[in-house]
Order: structure tokens, then sequence, then C-alpha cells
């Protein structure tokens, strides 16, 4: 790896999901908010609940994103993503929405993409808009491994798009940043090579976040136990030791419709503490739902709550998973 490469790690523990039991159930308002624009996608990934999804597709009206928009600048709130459980790109609007958002003042826009759909068309599109920055989910490191793990999916395609826009970037010096994000799963060592071959060159970051839901802990050892120590095999942490999730004070999320999460894996929306149909982000974030929420997680009462259960954001021992990732580095 060359020394100007830099290549991040989901540093969850300091930043986003372990909360000190020091939080108050009421909270102050948060500098993030994610916006779902839309909850439809054109792929059926193998390791995304998406293709299971039971509830409506949409995508979020003008309206609905302008009062928002209006709510998150009036707030000061700095920072905004533009994805949840879908595909940006798919909005018809997105590139309206985005611009809207930086005539608001907002200091930072970015969107999670899967990259299939920013075509040379959009390329330009994206730069016109304003858009800080935008991170593409890649998973993979070669055709075979991506197109069987993202049905619907063309490697080629993706990466064309990612060719083209890291070349318009750089010849119009433009600031937008282009990440990149790669799940580690069983048996991908070889793939993990390969990715970081393709892709070191493309982008400025990889994200790498490792896989540790109990389905996969048996394989963490055979996967990683040439490259890596045996300590570090254990991902899940004692049911005694789970903690509470950052994303309950740390950010809004909202879904197409209005609503309010406090999950960004809430692909079912069944974790819903505001209407902004009927409410504004103020009136909600200490509303009595969220609160008792905040109180739920507090008390690790997590099997009370649908998905809080059974998600790395509560029962992973991140600072294991920080050492692990920057061992990776160094593969």
């Amino acid at each position: 790896m060359t020394q100007d490469k830099k290549i991040s790690i989901n540093i969850k523990s300091s930043t986003i999901n372990k909360v000190s039991d020091e939080y108050p159930i009421e909270a102050p308002y948060p500098n993030n908010i994610l916006i779902e624009v839309t909850n439809a996608c054109n792929l059926k990934c193998s390791i995304c609940y998406h293709p299971k999804m039971k509830r409506k597709i949409g995508y979020m009206s003008d309206d609905m994103y302008e009062k928002i928009i209006d709510e998150v600048a009036e707030m000061g709130i700095e920072n905004l993503g533009l994805y949840t459980t879908g595909e940006a790109f798919l909005h018809p609007k997105i590139f309206d929405f985005i611009k809207q958002a930086k005539d608001k003042g907002i200091p930072y826009v970015y969107i999670t993409t899967n990259g299939l759909l920013i075509n040379k068309k959009k390329i330009e599109q994206v730069f016109a808009s304003g858009l800080d920055s935008v991170k593409i989910s890649i998973d993979a490191g070669s055709k075979e491994k991506y197109e069987e793990m993202k049905i619907g999916g063309n490697w080629d395609v993706l990466v064309d798009n990612i060719k083209a826009l890291k070349q318009l970037r750089d010849e119009k010096n433009s600031k937008l940043r282009i990440f990149a994000s790669y799940v580690v799963v069983q048996d991908d060592f070889d793939d993990l090579k390969k990715y970081k071959e393709m892709f070191d060159c493309l982008v400025d970051e990889t994200i790498y976040t490792l896989v540790s839901n109990q389905a996969h802990m048996d394989n963490i050892e055979s996967v990683y136990k040439s490259k890596l120590e045996s300590k570090f095999n254990y991902l899940v942490l004692p049911q005694e030791k789970w903690h509470p999730c950052g994303y309950l004070w740390n950010r809004f999320m909202t879904t197409y419709d209005g609503k309010l999460t406090i999950c960004c894996n809430d692909f079912e929306a069944r974790l819903i503490y505001g209407d902004l149909n009927q409410s504004s982000l103020k009136e909600c974030w200490n509303n009595e739902k969220m609160k008792s929420f905040r109180k739920i997680h507090k008390e690790k009462k997590f099997q009370e709550l649908p998905l809080c259960d059974i998600c790395d954001f509560v029962m992973k021992d991140f600072d294991t998973e920080m050492k692990i990732l920057k061992q990776i580095e160094d593969l």
C-alpha cells in the first residue's frame, strides 16, 4: 500500500455507536440527519435485507423534502445524508434535492450508492449539484463475486462509472470526495486483495466493516487465521456487555413519507417515534416515544425493541473490530 493512500476503518467505538452511560434521556439536538429519499433499489444483494422488505416502495415528495430541509437549515445541522434503505439515484429529483440543500447553506451533503446509475450524464449532474461526497458500496474485488452477491449488478458498468467519476473529478479539480465501502465476510481474503488492487487507485478512501452477527462468527478464524492474531477472532460481546446505540443520540433519520425512525436499518419502519407530517424535527427529538427508546437502550433491555437485540451496533465489540481492521490495512 502506498504511503499516500489512506484506507479508512469503521471506527464506531468512539464516534457513532458506543454511548456513555452518562448520556441523558433528553438529548441535545444532533448535528446529523439521514433522509430516505426513496426505499426503492435496483439490486437484490445477498448481504442486505432489502429483497425481503414488505414496506411499500415510495419516493419523497417535493413538499416533504422542502419542509425537512428548511428545518435542517434553521437548526444549523451540518451533515446531511440522502440515503438509508434505498438507492438515492433512483429518485427523479435527487440532483434538485442536493442543490436545494447546498443552496440552504448545509455544509456537508453526501450519498451512499451502489454506483450503477452514475453514468456519464449523471456524473456531470453530480458536480453541478454541489454534492460533497459519494460512497460507493462495492463489497467485492472480482466480477464473479460482485455479480453473485449483488443480483442485478453489472461489474463492468460499476468499474466504468467509478473510473469516469474519478477522471472528471480530477479534470475539474473538484473537491468531491469519492469513498468506497467493503463489507468483509467469510472466505473472501483473496477477494479482498483483488479489491485493493482494483480500487485503491480509484477512490480516496475505503471503509471496511466486518460482518459479525452470530451466523458468521464461526467463520472469522478460518478466514483470517494466517494473517490475524487469534485474540481478534471474537467480535460479539457477552450479552451483559452490550451497549446502547449512538444513533438514538446523534442523528435524525427519516423515511420517504416523513416518519422518524431510530434506526438506519429499519427497512419495515417498525421503530417510529415521530411524524413530520404532523410535527417538527425539534418537537419529535425529545418526545415521550423517543425518550422511552433511549431509556430502553440505557437500561439495556434490547429485547423490548425489534431489530435492536440482533444488531451489531448493540452487541459488537467495536474495539476488537478496530484492531482487526487496522491489520487488514496491511494485508
